[in-house]
This record gives C-alpha cells, structure tokens and sequence, in this order.
C-alpha cells in the first residue's frame, strides 16, 4: 500500500477531475464577502445593527470635539461667563462620549456574534464537504494545508470579514465625518491639514508593508523549524541508527540562525509605529496650533477642536492600515476555504440501490475493468475475474502491481474508466455508497486508532455491541489477554496514535474491530504484518473461521499465508497475470512459482510486498 500511495501522490490528474487544491489568490470580490456572511444564518439581521451602531458611535465621537471648542471658547470669552451654560456644554460632552462608547460596545459584541456564528457555520460547511470529497482529494492535498484551511483560515475570516469589516466601517464614519466637520470650521485649515494626513497615511502603509513581509518570513521559518523538529523528534531511533545527529543539528542552527534575523527586523519594523506615529502627531498639533492663530484666524477653543479631530482622524487612518491588512488576508482565507467546498464531491454519496447486508451472498465479478491514475498512465487494463460466495481470494504481485488499487475501485474509492464491477449482480456503479461499504470489513497495514478508549475503538463498528460479544471477539483476535493487562483494561484510554500500545497490539485491535462488526465480506491488507509468528497462525485460524461463510480479499507479501486461498489473483504491470490455486500456480512454474521460490514462501521476499 505504501508504494501505491508515494504513486498515487505524484498523479498529477486523479479522478474525479478538479478534486485538486491550488495557492492562487483572487482579488476582493463582493460575491465573496456575501457569500461569508450567508453562513452567519440567523444572525445576519445583526449586520444591520452593527451598522446602525457604528454610525450612531462614530457620529458622536466625531460631534463632541466640535462643542469642545465651543465651550472652551465660552471659557475664555472677555465678559462675563455664564457657568451655568459651560456647565451644559459640559454634561452634554460627558453624555455624547458615554452614548458613543456604548454604541462602539453594542457594534464590536453585535459583530462577535456574527463572527462567531458565521465561523461555526463555514466549519460546519466544510467537515460536511470533506466528509464527502473522494480518496484522491486526499492522496493528493496536504493533510496539514487542508487542517489550515479547515482552523486556521476560518479564524481570519472570522476576525477579518465580520470583526474587522465593522471596524474598517467605523473608522470610514470617523474619518469621513471629521473632514466634514473641519471643512465646516475651516476650509482653508482643512487644506493645510490634508498633506499631514498623507503623511502619516503614507509613513503608517509603509511601515505595515515591511512589517507584514518580514512577519511573513518568519511564520514560513517557524513552519520550517517546526516541521524539523517534529521530524527529528519522531525519528529520534533512526537519527542516533545512521549517527545523523551533527548534522540534524547543522540544519536545525541554520534554519533557527535565519529565523533570528527575521524576528530581530520584524521586531524592529513592529516596534515602529507607535513612536513614529507619535511623533508624526505630536509635529501635527504643533503645526495646528502654529497655522491656525496665525493664518487659519481660529480661535483657542476651534485650535483646540482642530486638535482633537487631528487625533480622531490620525487614530483610525492608523488603525485604518492594519484593518486592511486583515481584510484583504481575510478574502484570501475565504477563497482558500471556498476552494474546497466547491470541489466536486464523490459521486453517488447520497443516492443509489440499497441492499441488506444480512442478505448478502457475496459474489463479486471484476468485468473488463480498465483504470488510471493518470490519463497517461494507464494502470488496470481490461480485467476480469470472479469471486465466488464465501470464497477467499489472494492478491499477490511486486510493488505497483495494482494490488491495493484493486481494492480501492471495489470500495469504489476510486472510479473505474470502464468495465463493471458486479456483487451478487449489481453493478456497484449504481449502489449507495454506504450500502457498499457496509458490506466490507478491512484491517490494514497502517493501523488506524483514534484517541480514547480501547472499548471506544473497538465499538467503532458496531456501537451497539454487548460487552459479551466485544470481548468474545477480542478473545477471538487473541486481544483479550494484551487487554486486560492494560492499566484500565478496556477502558484504557489511548494515546494519539495510540503511542502507548506496540504496532502488533493495534493490529489486533483493528482486528477485533473488524471480527465484532462481523460484516458479509472481508478485506486484509497485510492485517497481520506486526504480529508474532505464533500469534499470526492464531489470528488466522480465527480468520479462517470468520471467513467459512463470507468472501474475502488479502492482500499478502508472505505467500505462505495464501496457500489455502480458493483463488490467487497474481498481478503485474497492473494485469492479472496469473490466476488459480496455490498448487495449480506452482505447476505452472511461472511468475507465482518465481516469487514463491524466491523467498516469499516464507516471507522474505521484498519484491513481493504490495
């Protein structure tokens, strides 16, 4: 299986056509940002209130600076001061900071809500895709790009299109509004003020520039770093083996080296905002106060209103530059996301015949099958064979044969390009999917346990199982004993990975698991490569018995093991070669007598393994 896989990841076009993930990415589009919010489901009538919201906050924080300056021009007026009317002026300032800040809150907890709604909704989406994409969608992808898009990318869409999106508003109302305002004070101050703000605008996108690029590096140097470590940490036997230590340590001081001198620039390109833009603003208000007494003919309450609005002009064009960025890398994650969920899904999933599996006779028919990878490749060519009722079958053949590919167009893993694949005489082209599946029990090579107990697994199959008829099969797969010497016996729970077990004791895990969902047919790939030898002819036996009444596939390199089978499949070059029993085949002294004679009688014969 292993050989085919390192095959099938170098296919560059895997059927169904257009099940690949690309690193493209598209500009901004509006059918994007409606179609993230079409997650949000009933919450998307908060949108409207995070709108009303801000424009209501930012409208009173762009108000007050205004009666600022009015009140502080009645302070400083030459007659008499009317304390009672400064007084007004100033609860009324109190009250419209206060309203505005209540606003702003309702308009970021509104669109919390929403982002949390519609990042639960896409993930949603997107477990319900994957549950649904074909085999060769994950032949083909990155297990780790597929799990960034599946958390990583959600959450900056989450943070980006709902949180950041309300923000990139409010900030448009205070700056747009502010500039209304001075313009109504003062035109020609509103000019002079203009290049200022270029300025600042100019130096802030800049600085958000380099800093974005150098973060860039070193989130990819981290990746690299990480991926390192997990490698070398993971093979730890294999390091010390080959003596590679040194120069493992070579690479890792050259990668963490590089990673310090981005950090160190990223750090130092992060660090620069806050005073420049500080900086920046202090020369502005020096500059408001210096043009407005003496060209602007403001007075001191209208200099001090200008200066307040400097601040809530330069404070949201500021943030204005790092809100983008998110947006824009929000837009990013959304069309890596959508790329998924627009892929073709496997066809007839939800659909089909159906058929009860205690009914099952379990005759299945391979007819002219022809099947590839890859178009230019072909692999299968116009196969046919049969496998009677609660016979075995044995396929057997040197890497790349074809063996496991056989078993992945009966799964219908994988769609054939021609010919019929039959089961008690219906095409399986036209059953449900899971109906066809259900009929199969497969154990193979690479064991696959999940974290949890050993009970949870075992019951994956058939949750309904008695306790009785769990350890019965366990007794069966001889697990009961390894079991029970466990530190909580059944209800030990495993590792990830199931680390904390040997790879022979999660074979037989998986063998039980298969023996208690007692299904009509049976699929062995190498289901008892781990084991001992006297456990294996254990577990066979044990086998034997399950598949008296039940047809069934296996797929084995130690040809020993098939001897008994009704009929071995020999392939090569993607064709059965061969067909027959193990005694007819070696009568014959052709290409199953060359692998038996070889070594793969016993074992041994590593041009046999699948």
């Amino acid at each position: 299986m292993a050989g085919e896989r390192n095959v099938l990841q170098g296919m560059a076009n895997l059927a169904p056509e257009g099940a690949k993930l690309s690193r493209s990415r598209t500009r901004p589009k509006l059918s994007t940002l409606l179609r993230v919010l079409s997650y949000a489901g009933e919450k998307k009538s908060h949108l409207f209130w995070v709108i009303a919201f801000g424009m209501l906050g930012g409208g009173m924080m762009v108000v007050a600076p205004y009666f600022t300056g009015t009140t502080i021009d009645r302070m400083m007026s030459d007659g008499s001061t009317d304390f009672g009317e400064i007084l007004r002026g100033v609860l009324l300032l109190a009250a419209m900071y206060v309203i505005g800040a209540i606003f702003l809150w309702f308009m970021q907890y509104l669109s919390g809500i929403v982002s949390a709604r519609t990042a639960a909704g896409v993930r949603k989406a997107m477990y319900s895709q994957i549950d649904r994409l074909p085999i060769s969608f994950f032949d083909t992808s990155s297990d780790g790009d597929v799990q960034g898009r599946f958390v990583y990318d959600v959450d900056v869409i989450s943070d980006g299109l709902t949180q950041g999106l309300a923000q990139l508003f409010s900030a448009t109302v205070t700056i747009v509004g502010t500039l209304v305002f001075m313009a109504l004070m003062s035109v020609k101050m509103t000019l002079m003020i203009i290049p200022m703000a270029a300025l600042t605008v100019a130096t802030a996108i800049q600085i958000a520039r380099m800093t974005t690029r150098q973060f860039s590096r070193q989130q990819s140097l981290v990746g690299e770093l990480s991926l390192l470590s997990e490698e070398i940490i993971s093979g730890q036997r294999e390091v010390k083996a080959f003596v590679y230590e040194d120069r493992a340590q070579e690479r890792f001081e050259k990668i963490s080296s590089t990673l310090f001198r981005t950090a160190k620039r990223a750090q130092f390109y992060s660090s620069l905002p806050n005073p420049t833009t500080r900086f920046l603003n202090h020369g502005a208000y020096i500059a408001i106060a210096v043009l407005g007494f003496f060209f602007g003919g403001l007075s001191v309450g209208q200099i001090s209103a200008f200066i307040l609005y400097w601040t809530n002009f330069s404070r949201p064009v500021n943030d204005l530059t790092n809100i983008t960025s998110q947006v824009m890398a929000a837009f990013a994650s959304a069309e890596r996301v959508f790329e998924i969920l627009d892929l073709p899904r496997s066809r007839n999933t939800e659909s089909g015949a159906s058929a009860n599996p205690d009914r099952i006779e379990g005759e299945v028919r391979f007819e002219n099958v022809s099947f590839s990878y890859s178009k230019d490749k072909p692999l299968i060519r116009d196969l046919s064979f049969a496998a009677k009722p609660g016979h075995t079958v044995a396929i057997v053949g040197p890497t790349g044969a074809g063996k496991t590919t056989l078993i992945n167009l009966l799964l219908r893993f994988y769609e054939i390009r021609e010919g019929r694949i039959r089961i008690d005489g219906t095409d399986i082209s036209e059953m449900n999917k899971d109906t066809l599946r259900s009929m199969f029990g497969l154990v193979l090579q690479d064991t696959w346990l999940f974290e949890g107990t050993v009970r949870d697994n075992l019951l994956f199959g058939k949750p309904d199982a008695s306790e009785e008829e769990m350890i019965e099969a366990a007794k069966a797969a001889h697990a009961d004993g390894f079991i029970r010497r466990l530190p909580a016996g059944y209800d030990t729970l495993l590792l990830e990975n199931a680390e904390n077990l040997s790879e022979g004791q999660r074979q037989l895990l998986a063998i039980t698991r298969v023996m208690l969902a007692d299904p009509p047919m049976l699929i062995l790939d190498e289901a008892t490569s781990s084991v001992d030898s006297l456990t294996e002819k254990r577990i066979r036996a044990a086998f034997d018995d399950l598949m008296e009444r039940r047809t069934g596939f296996v797929i084995a390199h130690r040809l020993s093991t098939i001897r008994n089978a009704d009929l071995i499949l020999v392939m090569k070059n993607g064709a059965i070669v061969e067909q027959g029993t193990h005694r007819d085949l070696m009568d014959r002294q052709g290409f199953y007598a060359q692998l038996y004679g070889s070594g793969a009688g016993d074992g041994s014969d590593p041009a046999s393994t699948h």
